[in-house]
């Protein structure tokens, strides 16, 4: 009875942290958040004798840490399938356990698909946890299961995220991202630039393998809203930029400096900032600006002295956003975009 009543007691703190994390500005708080709330999850079903939800709850909170530090959400999932299999042979021996295990499948696809199919998705996979915690009397957990299918029910009445008090767009500067990721930038500037203003697939490619760092992604439950670009271009690729009276667009590998710290001084551009018309509200914005001035405080912070930074803006989003870190207007470009420019000395 003891030992009921305190997993009872850990399904509550669970469902507390779960629920918290909602309210959580931060990615990295939500990921903590809900990977303390996982850990609870898995305490009370291994204290109730269900193995099954033990199991996938412990593989859940690894699977979600894969989705948060990688942009490879397909792989990841289609790799959970035979640990899924795993799990339903070393699982209590009956028909129960085939229910979270389907339920964390359903969840995942959700997760690769639009928004509100990954909510139907949410409210059938709390639903199929509710019948499973109900069977081991596990009250608590049943409850959690049945305020989040609630709640995903709302969002999908209303379909108002902010239901939640919450915004899941974030943003994310990581080393190393796949070619399907570049796909989705090159076809994001296809559908908000000009042709004149975007480059091939190929250039962007290149561009990429030159220069790991300078990608911004701007990210909602894992899909990609928009990005920013930010190249460190030698000294009179820069003044060359300043200098022209047409827009210079033909930026090459060559171009671009690697961070060193053998070289003083670094001259950076901005030269996107894309962002799905959607999205482009002032949550957003406060996050692509904190993003940016993160960006460039934590390249002086490693010792790369930044010099000047420059940028062109070419819609109203980027004039807004430029306008925001203090550029200054340098001048307008033959009426197609504006030259701006931050000195840092």
């Amino acid at each position: 009875m003891k030992i009921y009543i305190i997993a009872q007691i850990l399904g509550i703190v669970a469902w507390l942290f779960f629920f918290a994390s909602y309210f959580c500005k931060r990615i990295n708080k939500i990921i903590l958040f809900q990977f303390i709330s996982s850990v609870f999850y898995c305490i009370n079903y291994l204290l109730l004798g269900a193995w099954a939800g033990f199991f996938v709850s412990m593989f859940e909170a690894v699977k979600e840490m894969g989705y948060c530090i990688t942009d490879k959400d397909k792989y990841i999932f289609l790799i959970t399938i035979p640990v899924y299999i795993l799990i339903a042979f070393i699982s209590e021996n009956s028909f129960l356990m085939i229910i979270p295990i389907l339920a964390s499948i359903i969840d995942g696809y959700g997760i690769l698909k639009s928004k509100n199919t990954v909510v139907i998705c949410g409210i059938i996979s709390n639903t199929m946890w509710i019948i499973y915690d109900l069977y081991y009397f596990n009250y608590a957990l049943a409850f959690s299961d049945f305020t989040i299918a609630f709640l995903n029910i709302c969002i999908l009445n209303y379909s108002y995220i902010k239901f939640l008090r919450r915004n899941n767009v974030y943003t994310v500067n990581r080393k190393n991202i796949s070619m399907g990721t570049l796909r989705e930038i090159y076809d994001l500037d296809k559908q908000y630039y000009d042709s004149k203003n975007c480059w091939d697939f190929e250039t962007i490619k290149k561009i990429y393998q030159q220069e790991k760092q300078s990608y911004i992604l701007v990210k909602d439950q894992n899909k990609i809203i928009g990005y920013i670009n930010i190249l460190s271009l030698k000294k009179d690729v820069y003044d060359t930029i300043m200098n022209s009276k047409t827009m210079y667009d033909t930026i090459k590998k060559e171009d671009i400096v690697s961070y060193s710290l053998n070289k003083k001084n670094y001259y950076l551009s901005i030269n996107s900032i894309v962002l799905k018309n959607e999205y482009q509200n002032k949550d957003t914005m406060d996050k692509i600006l904190h993003a940016i001035r993160k960006f460039i405080k934590n390249k002086e912070k490693n010792g790369y002295h930044i010099v000047k930074i420059n940028s062109y803006t070419i819609n109203e989003f980027e004039l807004s956003v430029i306008e925001k870190l203090n550029f200054l207007k340098v001048k307008t470009i033959n009426n197609e975009c504006i030259l701006h420019e931050q000195k840092l000395v």
